[in-house]
């Protein structure tokens, strides 16, 4: 397990022009969502904004997890000189286009299913919810929506609102952020293998969405130790992020290790479904052949 972390680090820090692509994604769509939470005024538009986000998104990150892909299979190139490496890693750039020709479709379909699990997902854990918890109040409803939907609410607002709040409120609360927590985390351990999947075996989502889980659960012990290890350094940088808008130069830090510990992250999936399930997959097959 460490050993899958020193590596992913390693190719992460060999190819950290793997966070270029990411970095000017978030921004664009950053960009796009002011620009449209400005002029959608309509069911139409709201419609043709949501499928151009869904394209968008679809075409980056059939391509973005492509060139993961490719970075790693480059970690397993030996080079003698450093100039030929850099030369290597500076061509994943040309992964970028031949991953949206090959993955595009997938991913839009990827994206269409999670749309549906959320959807399913959503009012099952508000029920179980109301049944474990207890049910929010209209009141409290539209002030979580308010906070939530609203781009404007600051840390301070939100402190805000804290402060208004009994202490039995604020236990009231934290229970339900714990069971989203909860129940975000198992979805997000159910599907860990999922985009993987679909660029190393099927690009048909829903096959691979299947054929992801199985082998989740084939490898529940060691999967499950490795995802908990990510879960907690996830955490950890989420709680530091936290005290950083205080001040604006460790914001502006804390966003850039925020986002090459995403790289990290990714790689780190996409290099342990490489060894448990590619190389291994591929050693049983020569061994079958002798």
């Amino acid at each position: 397990m460490i050993n899958i972390f020193k590596q992913a680090a390693k190719i992460t820090n060999y190819n950290i022009i793997l966070a270029i692509p990411l970095i000017v994604f978030v921004k664009l769509l950053d960009l796009y969502s002011l620009y449209s939470r400005n002029t959608v005024d309509s069911t139409h538009e709201l419609i043709l904004a949501s499928v151009t986000v869904l394209f968008m998104s679809g075409a980056f990150f059939a391509s973005w997890f492509y060139m993961v892909k490719e970075a790693i299979d480059l970690s397993k190139q030996v080079f003698v000189l450093d100039a030929d490496r850099a030369k290597a890693t500076m061509n994943l750039f040309k992964a970028l286009p031949v991953g949206i020709g090959k993955y595009f479709l997938s991913f839009v379909g990827f994206y269409i299913i999670l749309f549906f699990i959320q959807v399913f997902a959503t009012p099952v854990v508000y029920l179980l919810g109301v049944d474990i918890i207890g049910g929010l109040d209209t009141e409290s409803m539209q002030n979580l929506q308010v906070i939530a939907m609203d781009p404007s609410i600051t840390n301070q607002s939100m402190a805000a609102f804290i402060d208004k709040l009994a202490p039995e409120q604020i236990i009231f609360f934290g229970k339900w952020s714990l069971l989203f927590m909860l129940i975000t985390s198992i979805i997000m351990y159910l599907l860990m293998f999922w985009i993987p999947e679909i660029i190393y075996k099927t690009p048909n989502p829903l096959v691979a969405l299947w054929r992801s889980v199985v082998k989740l659960f084939k490898d529940f012990f060691s999967s499950f130790r490795f995802f908990i290890s990510i879960w907690l350094m996830g955490f950890a940088l989420l709680f530091l992020n936290t005290f950083a808008v205080i001040n604006p130069l460790a914001y502006i830090i804390m966003n850039i290790i925020l986002f090459y510990f995403t790289v990290f992250v990714v790689v780190a999936i996409f290099l342990y479904y490489d060894k448990k399930f590619v190389d291994m997959e591929a050693v049983d097959d020569e061994s079958k052949e002798k």
